[in-house]
């Protein structure tokens, strides 16, 4: 194991909480390989699990139906029908991506490529618009139960075609955090030994767009934690309330598809990073 991923560990230990992973089953999830992340553990997982894959089927969305979020029939109402079709049937869309780091931020943006990101092929967070230029390859992986089809995980991978780095190799799902009423949104991104989690709230803005937020203020909250794990079974999670994110997914007025990602640190806008989502052609002749 890399020394930085020893060092990154230990200050989980050492300033998170000791946990059982029973009371906080919302925080667990899939853990990474201690040399590569990248597709690597998608194939572990399906082994372990006993899991069958299947890649770009179409009408596969990062959620098999937007209710999972716990959304309420006021709020389905109200939420633009391309925003839950994104979601319901995201493997018929393209994308394309801008990226704005804010000042002295690159240079952490630079770091954390040299020191992490290029080594583990996870979290590659473009450090300029040139680099996704040429767009990006987005699979939408489904792991299956054998017998009953019924999808366990939902796995989205996105690399940026022009480098080959993968931008995110992360599971969506839902959690229910006992701090909320309703499910919260849920993003595993495997690291060695643990994952780092996004645990997100929803809002269904006036206009239908989702707004998706990760502005907890304390452990338990919605919010950034770092989860570590060992062959013992025994499990360490640290929040970070240094870290808030939000995502809003809209309808322009040119009735494009489209969402905005910000990630602030404390308080500061570090990151801006904007979608644009196509609707893929279909071949009627085949």
């Amino acid at each position: 194991m890399a020394i930085q991923d020893k060092i990154t560990q230990i200050w989980v230990k050492t300033t998170g909480k000791k946990i059982n992973p029973n009371d906080y089953e919302w925080l667990i999830g899939p853990i990474g390989n201690t040399d590569i992340i990248k597709d690597k553990f998608i194939f572990q997982l399906a082994k372990k699990e006993n899991l069958e894959i299947q890649k770009n089927l179409p009408n596969s969305g990062l959620l098999e139906k937007i209710e999972h979020l716990g959304i309420s029939d006021q709020d389905k109402y109200r939420l633009n029908d391309k925003v839950a079709d994104f979601y319901e049937n995201t493997s018929n869309y393209n994308f394309e991506v801008w990226s704005e780091w804010k000042g002295i931020f690159k240079l952490f943006g630079k770091l954390l490529s040299l020191i992490f990101s290029k080594r583990l092929q996870q979290l590659n967070l473009p450090l300029n618009s040139i680099d996704t230029a040429k767009g990006l390859q987005s699979d939408i992986i489904k792991l299956k139960d054998k017998q009953t089809k019924k999808t366990k995980w939902t796995i989205w991978y996105r690399i940026i075609k022009s480098t080959n780095d993968v931008i995110y190799s992360g599971i969506y799902t839902t959690c229910k955090n006992p701090n909320y009423e309703k499910p919260l949104l849920k993003v595993v991104f495997p690291l060695p030994n643990g994952n780092a989690s996004v645990i997100m709230t929803k809002k269904v803005e006036k206009d239908g767009a989702l707004l998706l937020c990760s502005d907890g203020k304390k452990f338990g909250d919605n919010g950034f934690y770092f989860t570590l794990t060992n062959e013992k079974g025994e499990y360490w999670a640290r929040f970070v309330k240094s870290m808030h994110e939000w995502i809003r997914v809209y309808e322009d007025e040119e009735n494009v598809l489209r969402a905005d990602h910000n990630l602030n640190f404390y308080g500061m806008r570090f990151l801006n990073l904007h979608y644009k989502m196509t609707k893929k052609l279909v071949n009627k002749n085949l």
